[in-house]
């Protein structure tokens, strides 16, 4: 018995792993969290085999378990907070390999303001940028996240225009502490 579970999680769920991860760290900026998401979601699919074998595709329903455990931990994130944001924001990696000091630090300024900007973000904003991101199209992004179509066209345009008011707001933010105007 224990063998063809091994094999059943072998053929539908184990191919997954890396973009399984990919969209938990893209969500939750914390490897561990995102460990811990990801393990979450296989736990779901060894639970609940023949719903993962009804799926007539894998992949959306193990990124809808992900989708709805990382709801569940960014409610339990709000309502009690652990980490602080410069804690998450540090971490980053940069992303160039030989650039100048100027260039690094400036990279890394850039990378911190899309973190702390992305992070602003709500849950389900995330979310959505995440899985279109990852270059999931609409009807796979609603059959993961049962948000209807039209509903989720507005969501989307209202996460990037939520995410572009961050960073331009941090822009100008920048511009007056320098000492020009915006």
């Amino acid at each position: 018995m224990r063998e063809v579970r091994a094999i059943r999680f072998d053929t539908l769920v184990a191919p997954h792993m890396d973009m399984l991860l990919r969209v938990a760290h893209r969500l939750t900026r914390n490897a561990q969290d995102a460990q811990d998401l990801v393990q979450d979601t296989c736990v779901a699919a060894c639970e609940h085999p023949a719903d993962l074998e009804a799926s007539t595709h894998p992949v959306r329903w193990l990124l809808r378990v992900l989708h709805n455990r990382f709801l569940d931990l960014a409610r339990r994130h709000r309502r009690n907070p652990v980490m602080a944001l410069e804690a998450v924001v540090d971490g980053a990696p940069l992303a160039s390999d030989q650039p100048g000091p100027e260039q690094l630090q400036e990279q890394a300024d850039d990378e911190r303001a899309f973190v702390r900007a992305f992070l602003q973000l709500e849950p389900v904003q995330r979310t959505l940028l995440t899985l279109r991101a990852e270059g999931h199209d609409l009807a796979e992004i609603e059959a993961i996240t049962g948000i209807n179509r039209e509903v989720l066209r507005g969501r989307l345009h209202r996460a990037r225009r939520s995410l572009a008011r961050c960073l331009t707001d941090r822009d100008a933010w920048t511009q007056v502490r320098a000492g020009s105007t915006p």
